[in-house]
């Protein structure tokens, strides 16, 4: 069993179907009507998209490894009609049999209907764009910061002020990393802890949060700005500039979320 599969399962129905709201929310959806308690005829809640509406079914077999099939899901063309929607969203956390694909196929083939289907490796891919603090609410990790590597292996990086290591949970939120320029009027690649940096000029007051450097994706759009600035702007760079570069980017692995889980506050900066 992969940590996807023990997140899914570790989540109740209700959950499975509040977590289904963050994926659409993230895939794009409007959300319409929340999942409430009680029967709901056939419905979770209804989305849009495209100025379509979209009743939303979830179903939560991962417990038992059932593929939802034509029985779990019945009258779904009297359902589509009884709740004003012409799309249907079967958000599962396991596959579709081929009879309910084909039953789907038959109902937006004869009528004025659209569906889509979210199963584990779809709602995986999407998982890669939400905010990491709400798949955290989920369990998806039980830390506040992830950690790849153990104790024993764990290299601190110290701030290149005060030495404190800013790579700890507790200094995380209040460190960054920036271009600042030196006395000699050169550029160092430089982090550390954010009050230290103050009254420090840093290039174009650009710097990137240390929680931003933990999320792969931004981390590579930061460094790829910084290559940019070397080479298209008139800086001078010290002489230690990039071994101070190529430390900070080997230590910081340490911490970094794989990049299947999450960004930071759902954007790609």
């Amino acid at each position: 069993m992969n940590r996807y599969h023990d997140f899914f399962c570790n989540m109740s129905d209700e959950d499975w179907e509040k977590f289904a709201v963050e994926v659409l929310r993230c895939a794009g959806f409007q959300i319409q009507t929340e999942p409430a308690y009680g029967t709901d005829g056939g419905k979770d809640f209804i989305v849009s998209y495209n100025d379509v509406n979209y009743l939303v079914s979830c179903k939560h077999y991962i417990g038992s490894g059932n593929h939802v099939g034509q029985d779990d899901e019945k009258n779904i063309a009297d359902r589509l009609l009884q709740f004003n929607t012409t799309g249907f969203v079967g958000f599962y956390s396991t596959g579709i049999t081929t009879g309910l694909q084909n039953r789907l196929d038959a109902i937006c083939k004869n009528g004025n209907y659209t569906y889509c289907i979210f199963d584990p490796p779809k709602i995986i891919q999407i998982m890669q764009l939400m905010d990491t603090k709400i798949l955290q609410c989920f369990g998806l990790y039980p830390h506040k910061y992830y950690m790849n590597v153990s104790e024993e292996e764990y290299k601190p990086l110290k701030c290149m002020i005060c030495g404190k290591d800013i790579l700890t949970d507790e200094n995380i939120p209040n460190s960054l990393i920036g271009l600042a320029q030196k006395v000699n009027g050169k550029y160092e690649y430089a982090y550390g802890c954010k009050p230290c940096f103050i009254g420090v000029n840093l290039l174009y007051n650009s710097h990137l949060e240390m929680e931003q450097a933990l999320h792969v994706r931004i981390l590579q759009g930061w460094e790829d700005m910084v290559d940019e600035w070397i080479e298209n702007e008139d800086i001078k760079l010290s002489e230690e500039f990039y071994k101070h570069r190529s430390k900070f980017l080997n230590h910081v692995r340490q911490r970094q979320l794989p990049q299947t889980e999450g960004t930071w506050y759902g954007l790609d900066l």
